[in-house]
């Protein structure tokens, strides 16, 4: 892929999800467009994060590579480091 069609390629994701969504496939076989912020649960030891903790994502962008990238504790991760659980519950914070 060219540094032009890569370019053109970023700018059709951030029009269909911007930097505040992803979207998924659910469990029902639907597409469905889940809103920053959403719990994730690490997968690993990375940087300052835990395996096996919670932890919000604030934003989502892409990489030069065109890979997800999650922004959490206003720090960039790569979003195969993490299991996705699901929304935030705004009464829980969790």
């Amino acid at each position: 892929m060219t540094e032009e069609e890569r370019k053109k390629y970023i700018m059709e994701v951030y029009e269909l999800c911007g930097i505040d969504s992803i979207l998924v496939i659910n469990h029902k076989g639907q597409l469905e467009r889940i809103s920053c912020p959403f719990v994730v649960v690490a997968i690993r030891d990375i940087g300052e994060l835990e395996k096996g903790l919670k932890y919000a994502v604030l934003a989502v962008k892409l990489s030069p590579e065109l890979i997800d990238v999650y922004i959490v504790k206003l720090k960039a991760y790569y979003y195969f480091n993490f299991r996705l659980i699901g929304r935030l519950d705004p009464n829980t914070g969790h």
